[in-house]
């Protein structure tokens, strides 16, 4: 082909594989290339164009975006798991049948007359309890995947974002635009209006860049102050006051459930229209918090702001060291750029009920988050001390505990809160209740980035919430200590996700068991063991309402303690190191390390009463062998290491070294009143004792349902993998483990119950723990 080109020139085209005058075949390095005819002179000379795009000054920045989701793991539906299938062949069934089906809930008085079913429940609790072969899965999925969540640019923005879609409330939108918020005081004015207030910010003494780096923090402060406002107005039953005192049922021991008798406070307890904008809201202002970079401010001096404003005071300190007075008045925000500090107040916590947005930041330093003690007729010296609030009195089942009505430290009540302390020092916590990445009716945050950290509250802290988000996330790898009596360490109540995530270290979590022979105070109630032991529902617990006599029930959350690595101590009374009651989910996770547990009843991977608790101890780590203890120093009274009571699953999964456990009734893979359990240990040289018979691969209906539900199933399996074990049972035990051999036994040879074991050299178990 030809074409006429400018002036006169001409050019043949080559199309295809072939040379368009001899239909030959064009060698490869020459196809497709122009040729020009040799009598046709070549075009002008052309002043070479730099290829180089014009200056117009530096690229504008990228729009910001959330950081990407980890991807859902391949669950075991999807792959083989014959040593399951053997266990589960053993006793007649499938996987598929492995299950709580329609026709077992239907013998339930409960799931009869509708009180499951509540306006609390989360979509994903049954079919999740149904699916127990899956449920480590479910685990790894949902928080596994925080490790890699907060690896992230903006780890604490992704913590609220996963959280909120646990409790299925996600807020739809996108972090704000800085480059849209330049200007500080229009930025401050901003946010008062937000709050519906007006206020000014004139004449701001601070360095340009400061203020251009916490101009978009107040624009986010604008917007979760709106969202906050929003969702207050939406109801008239308590005034914001009642509800940052009130709003925390059933975390606080004495809470006014009578509430729940309320169909409009129950609206706004529930949150399903206000809350996900308010998360939405801290998730965008936690973005702002973690896209600066605070390293340019670290150690700056001379620079001081003090401005008073409608909904609290904005201050800002350099890197000398501060005592930060308990204030009467809310602080809006907080700033201290470095130096060994004391806090006395809130620090990070909503402390009034017209101010619903608090947030604090610490650039660096040794400090200490305290409280001004005050004397009271019953301090004990093993207690902390008491606030202005002062103790309980005392009665036949509750001891001298907190009555303190003050919350601290990262303390959502009815609002967002946060607490960043950053630098890397090693700091000190300490408070009563409500406190160190709180919740209730809101998003409470504790970040702290490393260090050797103490953290010390009695009750509802360190990663606890109802009604929303309460988050304690270590990102260092220090060895810290963690300690409570009730309700702590990653524990839920009703629509809520209580987390404490620890990235590493040899860590303790220490929650008083409540026997007075094993160190233990007994002042919080168990009807369990009301003498000699405490209701710890803290390390991986959750729990909802349960009020038969008012007809009222609430489905519980989810509790979560996530400890990425090291050789930790976990010690507590009951319902403990994840375990669930009343419809709700609590999962204790430990990766790397040998690790010791210790606890009493409803623990390690137990529940009770529709609720699934789950153990799971990932595999060694390069500087450990992984062999874990189990109540080597409590002894264990009742339903522990996978095990369910009435419609319950309890799952124990321990993925290597050479451990040793310690057990009683109820343990093991077993089941109670029509529960489920499973139990996985996948290798290493173990020792099992116990002085029970009731365990290991256990089905059994009970006596307190074999009149009532006898049809019901009741189902436990236990798998060990690898090694040489060790089994010391009660003499002439009834379907005893033994090394390379089945096992298992059921209660009352009823249809319904389906217990099976297996001990084996090497194989495929099909499950697994991170």
């Amino acid at each position: 082909m030809r074409y006429r080109w400018l002036a006169g020139w001409t050019v043949t085209l080559v199309l295809g594989c072939t040379d368009a005058a001899t239909d030959a075949p064009v060698p490869a390095d020459t196809a497709a290339t122009d040729t020009l005819e040799p009598d046709v002179p070549p075009p002008p000379d052309v002043p070479d164009v730099p290829d180089v795009a014009p200056d117009t000054g530096p690229p504008p920045p990228p729009v910001p975006v959330w950081d990407p989701a980890p991807a859902p793991p391949d669950c075991l539906i999807n792959k083989d798991a014959p040593l399951l299938d053997q266990a589960l062949a053993l006793t007649g069934l499938k996987r598929e049948t492995f299950t709580f089906s329609e026709q077992d809930y239907s013998y339930s008085a409960y799931y009869a007359g509708g009180w499951l079913d509540d306006a609390f429940l989360l979509s994903w609790f049954r079919p999740t309890q149904a699916a127990v072969a899956d449920a480590a899965c479910f685990a790894e999925d949902k928080v596994v995947s925080l490790d890699a969540i907060l690896a992230g640019a903006h780890p604490v923005a992704s913590a609220i974002r996963h959280a909120a879609q646990l409790i299925e409330r996600p807020g739809d939108g996108e972090p704000l635009d800085p480059a849209e918020h330049t200007d500080l005081a229009e930025e401050i004015v901003g946010a008062c209006t937000a709050a519906g207030v007006e206020c000014s910010a004139d004449a701001i003494d601070l360095p340009e860049d400061l203020q251009l780096a916490l101009a978009p923090i107040f624009a986010a402060m604008a917007d979760a102050l709106a969202a906050h406002k929003a969702m207050v107005d939406s109801q008239s039953v308590m005034s914001g006051l009642a509800w940052l005192a009130n709003g925390g049922l059933g975390m606080a021991t004495f809470g006014a459930i009578q509430q729940l008798q309320n169909p409009l406070a129950v609206k706004y307890l529930v949150g399903k229209e206000t809350r996900p904008p308010l998360n939405l809201a801290a998730a965008r202002l936690a973005y702002a918090i973690e896209s600066v970079d605070w390293s340019q401010f670290r150690g700056r001096t001379d620079i001081t702001l003090d401005i008073e404003t409608p909904i609290g005071a904005i201050r800002i300190r350099d890197a000398a060291e501060h005592e930060y007075p308990a204030m009467e008045t809310p602080v809006l925000f907080h700033l201290d750029l470095g130096g060994d500090d004391t806090y006395l107040g809130g620090a990070g916590a909503n402390t009034h009920g017209w101010c619903g947005v608090n947030v604090a930041i610490d650039l660096d330093g040794a400090d200490t988050y305290t409280y001004e003690a005050v004397e009271t007729e019953h301090d004990q010296d093993w207690l902390l001390p008491a606030d202005d609030s002062g103790r309980y009195g005392g009665d036949d089942n509750y001891g001298p505990i907190s009555v303190s009505t003050h919350a601290r430290q990262g303390a959502a009540r009815n609002g967002i809160a946060m607490l960043f302390d950053l630098g890397g020092a090693d700091d000190t916590y300490r408070s009563l209740r409500m406190s160190q990445g709180y919740a209730h009716i809101g998003v409470g945050v504790l970040y702290d980035d490393g260090g050797k950290e103490t953290y010390d509250s009695e009750s509802a802290s360190q990663g606890a919430a109802v009604y929303g988000i309460g988050l304690l996330i270590d990102a260092g790898d220090g060895n810290d200590t963690y300690r409570s009596f009730r309700a702590s360490q990653g524990s839920a109540n009703a629509a809520g996700a209580g987390i404490l995530h620890d990235a590493g270290g040899d860590d303790v979590y220490y929650v008083d068991n409540g026997h007075p022979d094993h160190g233990g105070h007994p002042i919080y109630y168990s009807p369990q063991m009301p003498e000699n032991g405490n209701s710890s529902m803290s390390q991986g617990a959750a729990t909802g309402v349960r009020w038969d006599s008012g007809a009222r029930f609430t489905s519980g959350g989810i509790g979560v303690l996530r400890d990425v690595s090291g050789n930790d101590k976990y010690s507590a009374g009951l319902f403990a190191q994840g375990a669930g009651y009343w419809q709700g989910t609590g999962i204790l996770s430990d990766g790397d390390g040998a690790d010791e547990y210790d606890a009493f009843w409803y623990v390690q991977g137990g529940a009770a009463h529709y609720a699934i608790g789950m153990l799971l101890d990932g595999a060694a780590g390069p500087e450990g062998d992984g062999g874990d203890k189990f109540n080597q120093n409590l002894k264990t009274r009742s339903v522990q290491l996978g095990s369910g009571h009435d419609y319950s699953l309890g799952v124990f999964v321990n993925e290597g070294g050479d451990d040793v456990y310690s057990f009683q009734s109820l343990a093991m893979g077993a089941s109670n009143c029509n529960g489920i359990g499973l139990m996985v240990d996948n290798g290493g040289d173990d020792t099992y004792v116990t002085d029970s018979n009731s365990n290991s691969g256990l089905g059994n209906v009970s006596g307190e349902c074999l009149e009532a539900r006898p049809l019901a199933v009741s189902i436990g399996v236990m798998i060990e993998v690898g090694g040489t074990d060790t089994y010391t049972y009660p003499d002439g035990a009834v379907g005893a483990p033994s090394n390379d051999a089945e096992f298992g036994h059921i209660a009352h040879d009823l249809p319904s119950e389906h217990g099976a074991g297996l001990d084996v050299s090497a194989g495929e178990s099909g499950v697994h723990a991170k």
